[in-house]
């Protein structure tokens, strides 16, 4: 009897690890994935791929493309000006420091969304436009349109709401329409900083700068997905796009991320998912990348060497150097003294700023990063 009350405890301790793909299983360590070239749409990966989950941060492309769609047909315009409600200055999770009663542009709220991962800035753009429950009756209109035939979205920027799920195959389509409809949106989501009320919030995607190529698009967290990104990175004349759904951790995520990415633009996708018989690392420890560098575009910092853990960190200190896009340029030199603190704290819920940690909306599992 003892033995098999033992048995029991040990299965129930064992369990959860289950969840996600073993490292020697022949797939990533997440949840769901796909994987695609942006030129031809040919499927270079998959994995339960028509899983649903919670979408987290990466509805907030939605919300993105809405924008976009809106000042296409000349109904708005980035410069557009937006006062901040008293509901989109309470909104929870990870945030952009708006204050209720302020003024801001369109422009601004969507570098709020794209690197600070603002939910309130998504918020106030849902109101702006006519509220928040006919923002999301359009996004998912959208969806409908774009054939994302698994996805509802209930929110506008991906806290959580029950019913509200879609999949890896539906995000790669909405990614893949949104980038080719609006190339231009590269240059909010490859920013690595903004400046906002004297707060500055580093970009939520940590492999701008790290991973060769990477200029988009957006991360998410949720306690019941898990770490989510739609990752794209451009090298030579081929663009790939990464859909990744339920890393353990961001660490995780990234390096996954990473892998497939690499994989993907050397041809070697099956080589690399064969070859699981290696040590197991620390899940929380990123695998340096080995990549070949070259010219990558205008979005990111030149190609940087990743050798080994130490020069990983470098690379991390010197993200900014190339995409810095600030909303308030006389004060981004006063506020420099803070990115040592900031960027270590971007992707944690709603503690970008000193102001947003006392915001009381917060609910467990409900961060985006």
């Amino acid at each position: 009897m003892r033995r098999v009350l033992f048995l029991a405890i040990v299965l129930c301790l064992i369990g959860p690890k289950t969840a996600l793909p073993a490292k020697n299983s022949g797939k990533l360590a997440v949840k769901a994935a796909m994987v695609t070239e942006y030129g031809s749409g040919r499927v270079l990966y998959t994995q339960d791929e028509d899983k649903r989950i919670a979408p987290a941060s990466v509805t907030k492309v939605m919300t993105m493309y809405l924008v976009f769609d809106l000042v296409s047909s000349g109904q708005a315009s980035f410069s557009d000006k937006v006062k901040v409600s008293r509901r989109a200055d309470a909104t929870g999770g990870s945030t952009m420091n708006l204050r209720a009663g302020e003024v801001v542009t369109l422009d601004e709220l969507m570098r709020g969304m794209a690197v600070a991962s603002g939910n309130d800035a998504a918020v106030a753009v849902a109101e702006h436009f006519g509220g928040v429950p006919q923002w999301v009756d359009r996004m998912n209109r959208k969806a409908r349109e774009l054939g994302m035939t698994s996805t509802t979205f209930k929110t506008p920027n991906g806290l959580p709401a029950p019913g509200q799920l879609t999949t890896a195959r539906d995000l790669t389509k909405l990614a893949t329409s949104y980038l080719r409809h609006y190339p231009q949106a590269l240059r909010y989501h490859s920013t690595t900083e903004i400046n906002h009320c004297g707060a500055v919030h580093g970009n939520t995607n940590r492999l701008l700068g790290v991973c060769e190529g990477v200029d988009g698009i957006k991360t998410g967290y949720v306690g019941s997905s898990g770490y989510n990104i739609i990752a794209t990175a451009k090298r030579g004349g081929t663009r790939i796009i990464a859909v990744i759904l339920g890393g353990r951790t961001k660490q995780v995520r990234n390096r996954e991320t990473e892998r497939i990415l690499n994989a993907s633009f050397s041809g070697a996708v099956s080589t690399m998912l064969a070859a699981t018989d290696r040590p197991a690392q620390d899940d929380d420890t990123p695998v340096p990348a080995k990549i070949r560098h070259g010219k990558s575009g205008r979005h990111h910092a030149k190609a940087l060497r990743v050798a080994d853990a130490d020069h990983r960190a470098k690379i991390h200190a010197k993200r900014g150097a190339s995409a810095r896009f600030d909303a308030h340029d006389a004060k981004v030199k006063t506020s420099r003294h803070a990115k040592g603190k900031t960027k270590a704290t971007a992707e944690k819920s709603g503690k970008s700023s000193s102001r947003s940690k006392s915001k009381h909306h917060k609910k467990a599992g409900a961060s985006n990063r």
